[in-house]
């Protein structure tokens, strides 16, 4: 039977402090808007974020900005592109003169 001895004794000898954890930093500007998304550090203005928070606006970042230092749902609101019928060049509804 092998001895395993030595093998625990050099595991427990290393250091298991350095391990760097792991947070999604979310960077945002002066207003609010957020710059970037990473695991780095950068400069600039940074919270720290939830793996859930990183799921629900890492693809929708222009729906959500930085108030207070939290991360806050705030979509666009609703635009309506439309002309009205005198508006329009050629329609062939009005008498275009």
């Amino acid at each position: 039977m092998k001895d395993y001895s030595e093998f625990f004794e050099v595991a427990d000898a290393l250091d298991n402090t350095s391990q760097k954890i792991m947070q999604h930093r979310l960077y945002f500007d002066d207003e609010g808007a957020i710059i970037d998304i990473s695991y780095e550090e950068h400069d600039g203005n940074f919270i720290i974020i939830t793996e859930d928070e990183y799921n629900a606006c890492y693809m929708k970042r222009n729906d959500y900005t930085v108030i207070d230092q939290k991360l806050v749902f705030t979509p666009p609101k609703r635009r309506n592109w439309y002309l009205k019928q005198d508006e329009l060049e050629r329609n062939p509804y009005t008498c275009n003169k």
